[in-house]
């Protein structure tokens, strides 16, 4: 009973993680900053009570059986796994809580990683044992096809929704620091969807289109599912044009056509449905891209004079000057934008935002130290996964790269769920393969 219990929280967890559903714990400042406050949202919950479930489904197996042993004839075996590697970088987050100069903030956001790390380990050791993959990618489908109407809606509308449960972003090409495009003269604001920026619906929206690559390709023809298969990724497609993020939907694009091709070439059985699915993709792409041409225009014209292009290179040479200052150590745990605060009061609030770079963000917040431990995780897990034929290689390798250019994996929960899902997808596909050859090794790190 309490399995069937884990197992719709589980997939409600999936289901609500683009809502921004929470309540805020506490802000540090004298006025309200996304950065520099703490939030409890809908998503804590549903994992606090997974965990819980897990831990007591796995009182019976003596949970964490062994303890956390680190003798020195398994340290080698140790440090080749990946989940060693995140534990070092947990622990190099707690000592950096001494550097901070908040360090009620940095406690929260090394709770947040610390809080995600659980969610990586829970679906390495208990995804293939518990869950299915297909259920997964449908579910993740009906929340991104919620999202892509949604998104759609805003976008025709020009406004917010008023979703309120879901704590939509206001809306409205008037309000300060809304995502927008300019044609012309008209000013249109880009599609949000319940997530707190448009980048973000881009890269949900993305992993939502390769759940629908795997169920395209794995199920039997059938016409009428056939016809409800593409009336959503049709949906998901116009939603995923209308956030224009120009950075996703460029990787986005060539991340398909390289699977296409993989795919293609691994699997003869699948080429005609593959061969079917590129030219509905390349048929959609066109068609949206005709209807979206002044629009599309606009947004690709990249100028170096354009706002969004002037403070990446802002927040990113902050970082590089902390990182200048405190190289091995950092200034702490989410101090980043606290610290801009600080010495940068004058400029308005919502100017005060992380580095649009994960790694140097890392790097100012935890020191080279902390980075080159994330960067050797990273390594290590994909490392590890010997077979090719999971296609979370193209996500991981796809959001390694959006990192270069953004912070959500880092700094906001939703962008943290989706990152530290397809991670914990992934080494749960390395459990897989090592649950067949009879070698797999229960241990958390």
């Amino acid at each position: 009973m309490l399995i069937h219990l884990e197992k719709i929280i589980f997939y409600l967890l999936i289901f609500c993680l683009p809502f921004q559903t929470r309540t805020i714990i506490y802000q540090w400042g004298n006025s309200f900053n996304e950065w520099t406050s703490a939030y409890l949202y809908l998503t804590d919950l549903l994992f606090i009570l997974l965990v819980i479930l897990w831990a007591w489904r796995r009182r019976r197996e003596r949970f964490l059986k062994g303890g956390l042993t680190f003798q020195l004839s398994r340290l080698a075996q140790k440090i080749e796994k990946a989940g060693f590697w995140l534990v070092i970088f947990l622990v190099i987050g707690f000592i950096s809580l001494a550097r901070a100069e908040n360090i009620q903030l940095a406690f929260y956001a090394w709770f947040k990683i610390l809080e995600m790390a659980g969610l990586f380990f829970y679906l390495r050791y208990n995804f293939s044992r518990l869950f299915d993959f297909k259920r997964l990618a449908q579910v993740f489908l009906v929340s991104g096809f919620l999202q892509a109407v949604i998104g759609l809606a805003q976008y025709l509308n020009q406004k917010s929704l008023g979703l309120w449960f879901f704590r939509e972003s206001p809306l409205s090409p008037e309000i300060a620091g809304v995502a927008e495009i300019v044609v012309g003269k008209i000013t249109l604001i880009r599609a949000y969807g319940s997530l707190p920026h448009p980048n973000l619906l881009a890269v949900f929206l993305f992993l939502a289109i390769f759940f629908f690559y795997f169920l395209w390709l794995k199920k039997k023809k059938l016409f009428i599912k056939d016809c409800l298969g593409l009336t959503v990724f049709g949906f998901l497609l116009i939603a995923f044009w209308l956030t224009f993020s120009r950075l996703t939907i460029i990787i986005f694009i060539l991340t398909s056509l390289l699977f296409f091709s993989w795919t293609y070439l691994k699997k003869p059985s699948l080429r005609r449905r593959v061969l079917g699915l590129l030219t509905i993709f390349i048929v959609f792409c066109s068609l949206f891209t005709i209807l979206l041409w002044p629009e599309i225009s606009t947004r690709f014209s990249i100028s170096l004079n354009e706002q969004a292009i002037g403070l990446r290179a802002f927040y990113n040479q902050t970082a590089l000057s902390i990182i200048g200052d405190q190289p091995w150590l950092g200034i702490g745990l989410g101090n980043f934008v606290w610290q801009i605060r600080e010495t940068l009061h004058l400029l308005a609030g919502w100017l005060h935002q992380p580095a649009h770079n994960l790694y140097l963000l890392i790097a100012s917040e935890l020191g080279l130290i902390g980075l080159v431990v994330f960067l050797i995780f990273i390594f290590r897990l994909l490392k590890e996964v010997k077979s090719r034929e999971y296609f979370g290689w193209f996500i991981v390798l796809s959001f390694l790269l959006i990192g270069l250019f953004d912070h959500f994996f880092w700094t906001l929960q939703q962008g943290q769920l989706i990152f530290w899902l397809v991670l914990g997808l992934v080494a749960g596909e390395n459990e897989i393969r090592l649950t067949k050859s009879g070698s797999v090794n229960r241990s958390p790190v």
